[in-house]
């Protein structure tokens, strides 16, 4: 036998590769869908006062299908459009607006004159009026102007 053979050793393989901690491009896809996630959320949550309030309104139109006096289908209509516009502005501009102010406040927050000269002047004396002074069709005719009223506060979407 050669005696420099003697001094070789067996091959060692490296040790397995550990999991912890992981490569910089595993870092970059956390980070990736942590923003991703995020920008979800933000979205979901920018959105949660205009469904509330969608939701509102048609359970209130549901309720006026199924025979709710009309003065209590304009009171909850009234409520529910009086907090979703505090939820976009803040109470100080909003809560202490009533009457023509309050009518000229919601127009001013779209292109539109419905609430001043349309079927949104309900708001002013039908949350007040005696059972029996409203009819149906219009608080129909409110529920679907606040409807779009709604849709139409919502910001514009990014291309």
């Amino acid at each position: 036998m050669n005696p420099d053979l003697s001094q070789l050793r067996d091959i060692h393989l490296p040790d397995a590769i550990a999991w912890w901690p992981p490569a910089p491009g595993w870092w970059a896809l956390l980070g990736l869908l942590l923003l991703v996630l995020g920008a979800l959320w933000w979205r979901y949550q920018a959105r949660f006062r205009e469904r509330a309030a969608l939701k509102g309104l048609k359970a209130v139109a549901l309720a006026l299908a199924a025979g709710t006096e009309p003065v209590l289908c304009v009171q909850r209509i009234s409520m529910i459009l009086r907090r979703f516009a505090m939820s976009l502005e803040g109470r100080a501009p909003v809560a202490g607006l009533t009457g023509e102010h309050w009518l000229n406040y919601l127009d001013s927050r779209w292109s539109r004159e419905e609430f001043a000269a349309g079927a949104g002047r309900v708001l002013i004396f039908g949350p007040y009026a005696p059972a029996g002074r409203i009819s149906g069709s219009d608080v129909g005719a409110l529920a679907t102007l606040c409807i779009d009223w709604i849709h139409a506060q919502r910001p514009p979407e990014k291309p």
